[in-house]
């Protein structure tokens, strides 16, 4: 397929999402929101061993220099984990655990919602020593069950962690090869949505990949911008291909929010 003026599937949906970003870079106050695995960083078998991409990154740091530009990098990850792999964050926003660590803190559980997280991990701890390639991460309010490197017996791990599923009390986050059990229920759209409304943002771009990143598209308005990264359905009205398109996209809105605003606060 020929790829658009930023990616796609097409010169038609290339030139629709130049046209939208290149509107919503020219507002009062803009917020550029965006998941980290699989969008500023590859898709790597171990979660361990990724690593974010320094043109993306660099985008993200010249988009955050510009007045009136929030820029927030929204994860899974557990926070601490998200700033290691994020490098010097500057002024870039950091949101972990699906946005229930909006911010650096010690993170206090309930009795009860650290008996419940210890009794899963211990189940999944079990799973692990079955089932070769079985990795278990754990964070501060949950415990996600990874898939992707299982080579014995997959079928039968992806049963039990379903088992798992069905028994546990609290709130299920199923994304890309991982499925994670929490404690706190909040989603990656309510803590973008409230960094919207605190900064008082007139428009909100959005890059994601996973399906928790649906919880985003969902809620964005006729004037912000949702691009889906990769393959699979969404509510996103934009698309690019991989990490490799949002390189250029960011790079290219940064440019645009430059000439637009260079050192004048915008409105100003």
């Amino acid at each position: 397929m020929t790829e658009g003026p930023l990616g796609g599937a097409g010169p038609d949906a290339g030139r629709a999402l130049d046209e939208a970003f290149r509107a919503a870079v020219e507002v009062p106050e803009l917020l550029v929101a965006s998941d980290f695995d699989g969008v500023l960083a590859p898709i790597v078998a171990d979660p361990a061993a990724v690593s974010a991409n320094r043109i993306s990154m660099a985008a993200l740091h010249r988009l955050a220099a510009v007045p009136g530009t929030t820029v927030a990098v929204v994860s899974g990850r557990d926070y601490d984990t998200l700033a290691r792999f994020v490098g010097p964050r500057g002024a870039l926003e950091l949101i972990g655990s699906h946005g229930a660590q909006p911010a650096p803190g010690p993170t206090v559980l309930t009795p009860v919602e650290r008996a419940t997280l210890a009794a899963t991990t211990s189940e999944l701890a079990a799973l692990a020593q079955r089932h070769a390639g079985f990795h278990v991460e754990e964070k501060p309010l949950s415990v996600a069950a990874h898939l992707r490197r299982v080579i014995d017996d997959r079928d039968g791990a992806a049963a039990a962690v379903a088992e798992l599923v069905k028994r546990w009390p609290g709130k299920v986050v199923a994304g890309k090869e991982v499925v994670e059990f929490t404690v706190r229920h909040t989603t990656k759209g309510e803590a973008v949505r409230a960094l919207a409304d605190r900064i008082g943002a007139d428009a909100v771009v959005y890059l994601g990949d996973d399906v928790t990143d649906e919880d985003v598209f969902v809620m964005l308005e006729p004037r912000d911008v949702g691009i889906k990264v990769g393959d699979g359905p969404t509510a996103a009205r934009h698309r690019v291909a991989g990490p490799d398109e949002v390189t250029e996209v960011l790079a290219t809105m940064a440019t645009h929010r430059e000439l637009a605003f260079g050192d004048a606060r915008p409105g100003s």
